[in-house]
């Protein structure tokens, strides 16, 4: 008996010994059951504690079903979140903060039949393997960094109510190198936003050929100055999340979501001020091998595999890396001279030529220039109307009629014209011009309404006509979005008078090629599992129709229209750079999908889910064009919501 009572003694005293040599990796909470609803209400309530959400993946484990046929996840969410001015002293003083600005807020249910599928589970990396990760040895920036994560820690407590928790703890040591820190110098460049722009598409272009997902961005440069506070140590700072779909699922999907703390990766991006330096981080995989528990060797190598391919694009784009980050010495190979760099260059030097051309200009000789008279006249001359080329289209043409087709083209197509013209008949046709909004270069919006329009109450209450430089003239098409809007309340030809008018000022119309089975639009989502109609996104509440003729009025807002039904329509201005999510996917064309709209409704503005809005205005949209712009729809939201603070 008492041999028996020791050898529990025993036990107990080596178990007490090998957990406090054991590392909290994270601590997970609990909550039986599918806890969809506890965790909508409490990410929402993120921003009270000063959090943002960059980007929100919700469900992905639908997404796993959709692409490979493997269901082993009942809920799998992403919810990367950063505090921006607790982080900004901290960034200032250390860049490689940006490793986890943003971290993940995981959270997780297995299906019921697994071990511990009864429950979900929702965590973050422990504030300590981060701050380890990141290097930082400074005592008052570690208590920093991680009291503003026990913020979120209190609030999940606090609305999650957990009724159980679990600690996740490793016995390995991180690896030597944490972080992996790559370099890429720059010369010659004019403008470094322009710069900047110019490498973040090429950078989103090559990874998303090698299969790659932008998963979230921010730009932290623009946030800060936007927030008023002073960022100066750089030129450029943004962070992107980095993911790979296939590597997901082969881990996430497979017997350890909670590798999912570690994702998606964010890889920070910083140009220190002056430097002509451009320099890029994150944590690498074997922090992920080391602590999560995960041993199957071929899962490993498949894991590193990845790994490798992100270093060899890296370098695609022209970056060596650091000394001491990974072994390899910055030295070891010429940087290889990317097209952003060259383009850059080439500008400036065009840019510098012109100057100097201005200069001899102005040291020619004064007996050289020869005078040109001109005869005055009293004859006032009529500038002619600038006539565009008309454009031949192979598609059918619009036919105006009560019938409604099999499919019907989400937009109609015509012959260019000048602003001016378009602008001078639709006024003339009964149309009210609210706003001309450049939406990409070259591409320029002009939101329309009349009185037919308007009375349908509706996002549709506006439409938008593409002026696409010389090229044609796009217009959306009512009947394709009153079905989708209308609903049941829809009858096709109900907008005879507004396609007339448009006939009118824009002449033939053709069907362009982004087309929808009209049975569809009625209840229309991408896909099993994504947003309708009415599953909108509430923006904010108080008096927001103040704020449409507020202080900062012409900085968000394109256009504002009072509906018969006592709402507000309202058009928003975005950052240039979110606009160019049409690029991303080769719908320059469709531009006149914005500006993006809320409505105001009393105390409370709303918005279409931008996961609706877009693949309904975006037909042709597949799986891998959305995951190409999987930050969109986080983005939309942020820029909407900042315009209602």
């Amino acid at each position: 008996m008492k041999l028996n009572k020791f050898s529990k003694l025993i036990a107990s005293l080596f178990l007490s010994i090998s957990l406090s040599q054991a590392s909290v990796l994270a601590e997970l909470h609990g909550t039986k059951g599918q806890a969809d609803k506890e965790l909508k209400s409490m990410v929402e309530k993120l921003e009270n504690i000063g959090f943002m959400i960059t980007s929100k993946n919700e469900h992905i484990e639908n997404h796993y079903f959709n692409t490979f046929k493997e269901k082993n996840l009942d809920l799998l969410n992403f919810y990367t979140i950063i505090d921006k001015k607790s982080l900004r002293e901290l960034l200032i003083k250390n860049p490689d903060f940006g490793a986890y600005a943003p971290f993940n807020l995981l959270a997780f249910k297995k299906l019921a039949k697994a071990e511990g599928g009864d429950t979900t589970w929702y965590g973050h990396l422990n504030s300590e393997i981060m701050l380890n990760i990141i290097g930082e040895k400074d005592e008052s920036a570690r208590k920093k960094f991680s009291d503003m994560v026990a913020k979120v820690d209190k609030l999940v407590q606090d609305e999650m109510k957990p009724t159980t928790s679990k600690k996740l703890t490793f016995d390995s040591k991180l690896p030597k190198q944490p972080l992996l820190k790559m370099v890429k110098k720059f010369e010659g460049v004019d403008d470094i936003e322009e710069y900047v722009e110019e490498f973040i598409m090429q950078h989103d272009t090559l990874f998303g050929k090698n299969e790659f997902i932008i998963a979230g961005f921010i730009d932290l440069k623009f946030e800060y100055a936007d927030m008023d506070l002073d960022f100066e140590e750089y030129d450029a700072y943004w962070v992107s999340s980095l993911c790979h779909f296939q590597f997901s699922n082969s881990v996430f999907n497979h017997d350890a979501p909670h590798a999912g703390l570690f994702a998606p990766c964010s890889v920070y991006f910083y140009i220190p001020k002056g430097s002509n330096e451009l320099h890029v981080g994150y944590a690498t995989v074997e922090n992920w091998i080391s602590t999560t528990g995960i041993t199957d060797k071929a899962q490993i190598e498949y894991m590193q595999k990845i790994a490798d391919d992100v270093i060899k694009t890296f370098k695609q784009l022209g970056f060596t890396i650091e000394d001491g980050t990974g072994g390899e010495s910055a030295k070891a190979s010429a940087t290889p001279r990317d097209l952003a760099t060259e383009i850059s260059e080439l500008k400036a030097m065009i840019i510098k030529i012109g100057k100097d051309i201005e200069e001899l200009k102005k040291k020619e000789p004064t007996e050289n220039k020869v005078e040109t008279k001109t005869e005055k006249t009293s004859a006032k001359v009529t500038p002619k109307a600038v006539e565009l080329p008309k454009k031949e289209f192979k598609t059918a043409k619009m036919v105006i009629g009560d019938t409604a087709p099999k499919n019907l083209t989400a937009y109609y197509a015509s012959s260019p014209q000048t602003i001016d013209s378009l602008t001078t008949k639709l006024k003339s046709n009964g149309f009210e011009v609210l706003a001309t909004t450049e939406i990409l270069k070259g591409k320029t919006v002009i939101s329309i309404t009349n009185d037919e329009l308007k009375n349908t109450n509706t996002f549709m209450a506006v439409i938008n006509i593409l002026v696409n430089g010389k090229d044609e003239i796009r217009v959306q098409n009512p009947s394709y979005f009153g079905a989708a809007y209308l609903q049941s309340k829809f009858k096709y030809g109900q907008f005879k008078a507004t396609l007339t008018s448009l006939q009118a000022v824009l002449g033939d119309m053709y069907i362009t090629t982004d087309i929808g089975e009209y049975s569809g639009l009625k209840n229309y989502n991408f896909m099993f599992g994504m947003p309708h109609l009415d599953d909108t996104i509430e923006l904010g509440k108080g008096d927001l129709v103040a704020k449409l003729s507020g202080e900062k009025a012409d900085k968000y807002f394109a256009y504002s229209l009072k509906l018969p039904n006592g709402n507000t329509l309202v058009g928003h201005k975005m950052n240039p750079r979110t606009n160019k999510f049409l690029n991303k996917v080769e719908a320059g064309n469709n531009a006149n999908l914005l500006p993006y709209q809320s409505i105001i409704k009393g105390d409370e503005a709303y918005m279409l889910n931008p996961k609706f809005y877009l693949s309904l205005s975006l037909p042709r949209l597949t799986m891998t064009d959305f995951m190409k712009i999987a930050t969109t729809p986080d983005a939309i939201e942020r820029e909407l919501k900042k315009a209602y603070k």
